[in-house]
């Protein structure tokens, strides 16, 4: 992927992998949008990032969705990148508790990490056709594959994502060669959304960096830092990939 004719949306693009995938691109002469639901942080991202365009949207609302598309698109001039990278991951157990507050938390969760996903690729896709050449990115995690105890939700929709990724790579490989279909998988890096959980975490910059070197590099699955072993390790090992990760 040639960068600096890259135009590029990137959603959850306020704070921790996406911000600097959307600095990292910017660096590399691409034009880019983020999206995020905080407008105060937008403002700061985008002060931060001269040329950046920043968009107010939540995912998990059906009616931002297509808003956030034409806007990006009008904004960039057209759409080449899309990075899902926007995600929700709560913690908690199904075992009782009241089901009105756990079902809002399982909505938060399959809307903004399944469902958005899926439907802005609806949406992005006749721009994506469009372009010269484009791609899609979905970023998984390790828990897609072996799930946590206490996130539940989080790693059924990640699994789901990946499931979709791959379905969509086989109809765009058939029916659109010009767009890729990319897994960006993450091992734990230091975001907000990780505070306080695990150690040995990559840094945000890091990982952003690997992304687009693997996109540099046309692959369709980018496995980042340790997620390469543990993938390794689910395939040799199974059962001890899945307890690593069971109450990790």
């Amino acid at each position: 992927m040639h960068f600096p004719s890259v135009k590029a949306l990137v959603t959850g693009g306020t704070s921790g992998v996406g911000r600097d995938l959307a600095r990292q691109l910017l660096a590399e002469g691409a034009a880019v949008a983020i999206c995020g639901r905080d407008p105060d942080r937008l403002v700061e991202t985008a002060e931060e990032m001269p040329g950046l365009h920043a968009i107010r949207a939540d995912l998990a609302r059906e009616g931002d969705l297509a808003r956030l598309v034409d806007t990006a698109t009008e904004a960039l001039g057209g759409l080449s990148l899309l990075v899902h990278n926007a995600a929700v991951q709560l913690t908690y157990d199904l075992v009782g508790r009241d089901p009105g507050p756990l079902f809002v938390d399982i909505d938060a969760e399959i809307a903004t990490d399944l469902i958005a996903p899926m439907k802005l690729t609806a949406l992005a896709l006749p721009h994506l056709l469009a372009a010269p050449a484009a791609a899609v990115v979905t970023v998984s995690t390790a828990l897609a594959v072996s799930p946590k105890r206490s996130a539940p939700g989080y790693a059924a929709a990640k699994a789901g994502l990946r499931a979709f990724t791959k379905a969509l790579r086989y109809q765009l490989d058939h029916d659109a060669p010009t767009v890729a279909v990319v897994e960006a998988m993450l091992p734990l890096v230091d975001t907000p959304m990780t505070a306080g959980r695990g150690a040995a975490k990559i840094t945000s910059a890091a990982a952003a960096a690997e992304l687009l070197a693997g996109l540099r590099a046309a692959r369709t699955e980018i496995h980042i830092g340790r997620a390469k072993t543990f993938l390794v390790l689910h395939r040799i090992a199974p059962r001890r990939a899945d307890a690593l990760l069971r109450d990790a």
